[in-house]
């Protein structure tokens, strides 16, 4: 009798044991896809187009790791569950490239460095973050699968490699060829040139940001403004301050001492620290990447995204 009550308390105490680790079972071995994000401050919310799901991506391995792809880049890392439900994300190694406007990668990888808990239902998964927004996730098909669609595809029909949504040749969010110089400024004495009216040569501080994918609207509160800066260089080159990560890269326009003009920037390499809740770090970043156009007045400068958002400056 004292065997079977032994023999029965152990099976007991295996049943709980499984009971307990089948949260973090049901989160590892499948391959995650991203369909929507929130975030609560600052706010936005975006939902991922279902032909987009399979570029933001992640799976979470039974040995503490996880691997996955933000849009044309790939990430690594390491991650920690507690609990019933806690979760910590600590994104490692990943690609530095510059991916398409309107990508989420960086929100995306962001995000997930923010991951506070999980829950599964119905092969959904819903991270929430430190600030109670959420990422959305369904389980996709796995990387180096082919999905359905295409095995129909591969039938016969083309491959038809999905071009971007509309090619946009960029025909430069209205240039404003609008050179404020002020030529006839009546020759006197001592015709010092005037102070530069251009991109370069001064650090430029955010103010304000819209940005219609994901769509946001925001005003950066003035003792904040100096934590996102943006200075252009003679060289072609830019560094920026992104809160509590730094950028830089390259940029092109036809005249950089020019009052106005198109405006390509591409961020090249970056710092990847979780900035504190609230911080506009990511959706800076962004904007940044998905500059079109840029005018200066009145010595602000506002900088017009290919969604036709805006990055102002002071």
């Amino acid at each position: 009798m004292r065997k079977l009550t032994l023999l029965a308390l152990a099976i007991g105490a295996t049943a709980i044991l499984a009971a307990c680790g089948g949260g973090s079972s049901a989160l590892t071995g499948k391959n995650w896809q991203l369909t929507a994000i929130t975030e609560k401050v600052p706010a936005f919310q975006g939902v991922i187009p279902p032909a987009d799901q399979t570029k933001y991506a992640i799976t979470f391995n039974t040995d503490g790791t996880f691997n996955g792809t933000a849009d044309c880049n790939q990430i690594a890392g390491t991650y920690k569950t507690s609990g019933s439900s806690g979760l910590t994300i600590t994104p490692g190694i990943s690609t530095m490239a510059m991916c398409p406007e309107g990508s989420f990668d960086t929100l995306f990888v962001h995000g997930l460095s923010r991951a506070k808990s999980y829950a599964i239902a119905n092969d959904t998964l819903t991270i929430t973050l430190a600030d109670d927004g959420t990422m959305t996730f369904v389980v996709g098909v796995a990387a180096g699968s082919t999905p359905a669609a295409t095995t129909a595809a591969s039938a016969g029909a083309p491959a038809t490699a999905k071009p971007t949504s509309a090619p946009t040749s960029k025909p430069t969010a209205k240039p404003t060829a609008k050179p404020t110089a002020a030529p006839t400024k009546a020759p006197g004495a001592s015709a010092a040139p005037a102070p530069a009216t251009g991109l370069v040569g001064k650090a430029w501080q955010l103010t304000a940001v819209t940005e219609k994918v994901p769509a946001f609207q925001g005003v950066v509160p003035a003792d904040q403004q100096a934590n996102y800066t943006l200075t252009f260089n003679t060289d072609g080159t830019f560094a920026a301050k992104a809160d509590c990560n730094t950028v830089s890269g390259t940029f092109n326009t036809v005249d950089p001492t020019a009052a106005s003009g198109d405006l390509m920037i591409a961020p090249e390499t970056s710092t990847t620290a979780a900035c504190a809740d609230g911080s506009y770090s990511d959706l800076y970043v962004l904007g940044l990447g998905n500059a079109a156009s840029y005018a200066i007045a009145d010595a602000a400068l506002t900088i017009t995204l290919h969604d036709q958002g805006t990055l102002t400056f002071k």
